[in-house]
């Protein structure tokens, strides 16, 4: 993917960079800022901020061109995690984003490091924080850790390669990078690296489970599968005698002889006897409640008419001439139809002789209700009597049956007792056999499921393991790779050893000099010009594979670091440039390389994107501050990533 940094500006300063297709050269002493610009530039691309006291806080502003779109970024210098950085795309679609640095926060579904990695169209993965160790948490790769592969550090340049020896972490994700690069971590292989993470997982936790449960069977009287099935059966069978016996003692209980048959019948009878005088006598007190109420009712309606007759002879002709309120004399008015006082027509009445006549139907009622009312007031009293008599015979039957029970029932009481004991261990004692069978059974679940889970872990290394060595894609970008390190470093005329040929370590990933791996090279150096040569190497590749998803940026910082100015060093510093030139020329558009140095570049042809000194450094200095040191170059200029 095409990436080309066009400007950096420090906003509040006049300094601006402008940088051109092609290589570019930052140039000036060693207190100018070339790797206080680097780590801007590296800010810009999304990595963590590492800056000098002089530039934190400072915010940068830079425009990018990212294969055919362009984006302006606005980032502030500091190292919270949630800062916002702001993008602007230029043209085209003209889409705008506000994004948290590194730290996702709610509210936001991406990071700035994020976006770089999806506008790059870098893969999103995410790979175990220890290779070798598969229960180990995934982490994610960042842009962080593609920039490894673009942006040489001054501070590695002339002792190792992306920082190695001195950060295992880093180096851990310089090789997961490498994998991904070159197809070695393809998505495939992820996925079973996933499943084999759960089930070594499992197996792990299945295996300690299990060897705990042995451990604590052993140490108990559970330790014997084959015992504790042999005494679950004796148990068993002991364990039916002593029922069979309890129900045999149960049954010569309630056969205890005649008498004891004889007044259980007795008794039987008595009971039924007692529900049905109970039910009579509860029936019967209901009749005598409702009889008691229909006689109050009779007396009242008698007393009712007893009035309607009285008043039918006293009040029938009965004519009002004085008020009975006021005494004044009441005139004549109304006719024969209506009342002289109340002027209404009086109601229709029944004549005196149906009341008499209803009057003496109401009093035989009620002679018949009294009647009645006695004859169920001393049946009541009768079966109360009877029920009295029952109760007091049930319980007397029931005296003589526990006589006749307890002698017996006495004697058997031992008897009874020890049973009851036996059948109680017996089946405590069975209970506990059976936990340790299940013990057991749980013990050979889990031996089952161990060997189901290492069948499976073997089948998918061997699947990861095809899926590494069978690709001859893989295996053909590789070798280009190995040629184009050996090519860039005869390119640079380096000095070769014993065993020539060059070639990058399939096991470490690492450059190894005819025979000689990066660790023993000794010389500064050597260890410049094979680092310089190893990530052009890398570019190379990339540029002639589409499908290689690495950055086609490359910024080197310290170029020239231990190497020689003079005579044979100096040629090949030259040579160097001359290389790095011509792979930046050949591909213009689309390669950008960055270098900076001391000196400026010992060829032509090389634009000069910066030039700083001791007087003009990467933070101008104010006119009333011309002594204060503001920024130095040097290996203690950042704190590190």
């Amino acid at each position: 993917m095409r990436l080309r940094i066009e400007e950096l500006t420090l906003v509040g300063t006049s300094r601006t960079i402008h940088f051109e297709p092609g290589m570019n050269a930052i140039v000036g002493s060693m207190s100018g800022g070339k790797t206080a610009t680097v780590s801007c530039l590296r800010a810009l691309l999304g990595a963590d901020v590492s800056v000098v006291p002089e530039l934190r806080g400072r915010t940068i502003a830079g425009t990018v061109l990212v294969g055919d779109r362009r984006f302006r970024i606005v980032r502030t210098l500091v190292t919270t995690a949630n800062a916002m950085v702001e993008i602007a795309e230029i043209e085209g679609r003209r889409q705008v984003w506000r994004l948290p640095a590194s730290q996702l926060q709610a509210g936001y579904d991406e990071t700035f490091r994020d976006w770089w990695r999806d506008v790059l169209r870098l893969p999103r993965l995410h790979v175990p924080r220890a290779p070798n160790d598969d229960r180990s948490p995934l982490v994610p790769v960042t842009i962080s850790d593609y920039l490894m592969y673009c942006v040489l550090r001054q501070k590695e340049i002339d002792s190792s390669v992306f920082g190695t020896p001195d950060n295992y972490s880093k180096n851990i994700k310089r090789k997961y990078v490498f994998e991904i690069l070159y197809g070695l971590y393809d998505p495939e292989a992820a996925g079973l690296r996933d499943r084999l993470r759960e089930v070594t997982t499992e197996l792990a936790a299945l295996t300690a489970d299990a060897n705990t449960l042995e451990r604590i069977l052993l140490s108990t009287a559970f330790a014997s599968r084959a015992q504790l099935e042999v005494e679950r059966q004796e148990t068993e069978r002991e364990l039916t005698q002593a029922r069979q016996a309890d129900f045999r003692l149960a049954g010569n209980i309630n056969r205890t002889g005649p008498t004891t048959v004889t007044l259980r019948e007795r008794i039987a009878e008595t009971e039924a006897e007692i529900a049905r005088i109970a039910g009579a006598t509860e029936a019967e007190a209901v009749s005598v409640t409702n009889l008691r109420e229909l006689h109050g009712q009779l007396i009242a309606q008698s007393r009712r008419l007893t009035r309607a007759l009285v008043a039918e002879r006293l009040l029938n002709d009965f004519e009002f001439h004085t008020c009975p309120r006021c005494g004044a004399g009441v005139p004549e008015r109304g006719d024969e139809h209506t009342c002289r006082l109340c002027l209404q027509t009086p109601p229709n009445l029944p004549t005196p002789s149906s009341l008499s006549a209803e009057q003496d139907r109401v009093i035989e009622q009620v002679t018949e209700t009294e009647e009645l009312i006695a004859r169920s007031t001393n049946r009541l009293a009768q079966l109360q009597t009877a029920l009295a008599t029952r109760t007091e015979h049930r319980a007397d039957l029931g005296a003589q049956l526990d006589r006749a029970t307890s002698t017996y029932i006495t004697d058997q009481a031992d008897h009874i007792r020890r049973v009851a004991a036996q059948q109680a261990r017996l089946e405590e004692h069975l209970a506990r056999l059976d936990d340790g069978l299940a013990l057991h059974d749980r013990l050979a679940g889990q031996a089952e499921r161990v060997a189901e889970l290492e069948r499976e872990q073997e089948d998918l290394n061997s699947k990861i393991d095809a899926t590494r060595h069978s690709n001859q894609t893989v295996s053909e970008r590789l070798e280009k790779l190995d040629d184009a390190f050996e090519a860039a470093l005869r390119s640079f005329d380096a000095p070769r050893f014993d065993q020539p040929g060059s070639y990058i370590s399939r096991k470490t990933y690492m450059p190894v000099v005819d025979g000689r791996p990066f660790a023993d090279l000794q010389s500064q150096g050597v260890e410049v010009l094979v680092n310089v040569a190893h990530v052009l190497a890398h570019q190379h590749v990339a540029l002639s594979d589409p499908d290689i998803p690495l950055p086609n940026l490359l910024i080197i910082d310290g170029i020239s670091s231990n190497v020689g100015h003079e005579g044979v060093d100096l040629e090949r510093l030259r040579k160097m440039y001359a290389s790095l030139l011509r792979t930046a020329t050949d591909h213009v558009d689309r390669l950008q390389i960055i270098v900076t140095d001391n000196d400026s570049p010992p060829i032509e042809g090389i634009h000069r994107a910066l030039e700083l000194s001791d007087t003009d450094r990467l933070v101008p200095m104010s006119p009333a501050e011309p002594g204060d040191t503001q920024l130095a170059d040097g290996p203690g200029e950042e704190a590190g990533d």
